[in-house]
């Protein structure tokens, strides 16, 4: 299985084929991350006299021991492939490398272009958008390359301040999924941006005892959840309660309250509530590794003990190589789970301000740091 990775590290030393010299590779993803990451550990060349150029194919003179330029230390910036039997998982950029003294390895950790996403700002006024257009045109503007871009078909209006290029995309498709339904995930594939709707496949993998499952396990919890949502009006007036009635009997009045807003339908966001907060059931499965498992996709699980059994969504993967054997661990969900965020608000009267700079909803964190200098110096954007 080692003989069909390829990990190419591109640094100021040329690009050098590293697979070779990697203890272990960590691929993974969770939906609620729009960068996947690269993990992998390399032997260090510098202090370790054994390790030749010539035995890792280097375009170094054949018996020249590696130094820190060799690609086998990179620095943040430096580029990153990885690919299994020819088949592109990671293209990417080390974020950061931690070695110690006494170790004759350094850590590297990588992520692919969403970083770009979470790291870069904008101050955007949107009337009547689609979150397709407003994807485009934020790439466009970003130098970002696009793939598939899924087509919500639902107008937006929203102004954004000092907000993520990630933060105003998924703010996008949050708005439009609470009105289609549907669910909408980033995902980058090499070079281009997917916004892609999560939704079942036909190569859903079966996973089970004595072929490819491992071990599960099943943990289920009420500490959050939610049975009664009260609604509420400007006027701290009680206007309904909504009552989740399969878990108020067995659980207990657990309430929390709704504010009614203008123009919002607080009965429903009150349902959403309930609905968001029901039973938490945490599963997860370690079993052979399967490049189909990825978050957004799913699988089929036939576990009795735990009573893992059906078909469920991936919310969270790590695909790990090491020792020449390949293996996955999956988190799993019953629900098909988007990351909603709600960044940005409503434009006021004027149509121009808006009344929060950062908006509200999930936090990310963001800066101005742009794009890193070894890309700049490569004449690379940040796509």
């Amino acid at each position: 299985m080692i003989l069909l990775l390829s990990l190419l590290v591109t640094s100021d030393g040329g690009t050098v084929e590293a697979a070779g010299l990697a203890g272990s590779i960590t691929w993974s993803g969770d939906y609620k991350q729009c960068a996947r990451a690269l993990k992998f550990t390399l032997a260090a060349g510098e202090y370790n006299v054994s390790i030749r150029a010539d035995a890792v194919g280097g375009s170094y003179k054949a018996g020249e021991y590696l130094g820190a330029k060799s690609g086998l230390c990179p620095p943040p910036g430096a580029a990153v492939a990885f690919s299994d039997g020819g088949r592109l998982l990671f293209d990417g950029f080390v974020v950061s490398r931690q070695r110690g003294t006494g170790q004759n390895f350094v850590t590297v950790t990588c992520y692919d272009r969403g970083f770009y996403l979470a790291h870069n700002q904008a101050v955007k006024q949107y009337k009547n958008q689609t979150p397709e257009n407003i994807a485009r045109g934020l790439c466009s503007e970003f130098g970002i390359e696009v793939g598939q871009i899924a087509a919500a078909g639902i107008l937006v209006t929203r102004n954004f301040i000092g907000v993520s290029l990630y933060q105003i995309i998924q703010t996008a498709y949050t708005l439009a999924a609470r009105e289609n339904g549907k669910a909408y995930q980033l995902r980058f594939s090499g070079r281009k941006l997917n916004v892609l709707e999560i939704e079942k496949n036909d190569e859903t993998l079966v996973i089970e005892p004595g072929v490819n499952l491992q071990s599960a396990a099943m943990a289920d919890s009420i500490e959050n959840t939610v049975t009664r949502a009260a609604v509420y009006d400007k006027n701290n007036r009680l206007v309904q309660t909504v009552d989740n009635a399969e878990l108020l009997p067995l659980y207990g009045v657990i309430q929390r309250i709704v504010k009614q807003a203008d123009g919002k339908d607080a009965g429903a966001e009150a349902k959403k509530l309930l609905a968001d907060n029901g039973l938490k059931q945490t599963m997860t499965i370690e079993c052979l590794g399967n490049l189909q498992n990825i978050t957004g996709n799913t699988v089929a699980v036939y576990e009795p003990y735990t009573g893992i059994y059906g078909l469920f969504w991936i919310t969270a993967d790590t695909h790990t190589w090491k020792n020449g054997q390949y293996f996955n661990r999956l988190t799993l969900s019953v629900k098909r789970l988007m990351d909603e965020v709600e960044a940005g608000s409503l434009p006021n009267k004027s149509g121009k301000k808006t009344a929060s700079s950062s908006g509200s909803g999930r936090k990310i964190h963001v800066d101005n740091s742009g794009y890193w200098p070894y890309i700049d110096s490569a004449n690379q954007k940040g796509g």
